[in-house]
């Protein structure tokens, strides 16, 4: 199966780079590789694992991850620290 691209803008001067490709020998599940970017400085990695996604709705994750209050919470944290 074939790596979905995309390269996304988050917040203000946050970019994402994001790699969605598939776990080998396990259907509908996905790794969604987060790059970070802070005014064009790499920021950090992180990654989401989409257990039961159909590829055209893994995609779909992949391009709506800055409307995503869970994922943007994450990368928030990851960046920053926890916040109340």
């Amino acid at each position: 199966m074939e790596t979905f691209h995309l390269i996304t803008p988050l917040e203000g001067n946050l970019k994402a780079a994001l790699q969605l490709r598939p776990v080998p020998q396990l259907p509908d599940h996905w790794i969604l590789q987060v790059d970070l970017f802070y005014d064009g400085t790499p920021a950090g990695s992180t990654s989401f694992r989409l257990s039961g996604y159909s590829r055209a709705d893994a995609e779909t994750v992949a391009r709506t991850v800055r409307s995503n209050a869970f994922m943007m919470k994450e990368i928030d944290e990851f960046l920053w620290g926890e916040s109340d």
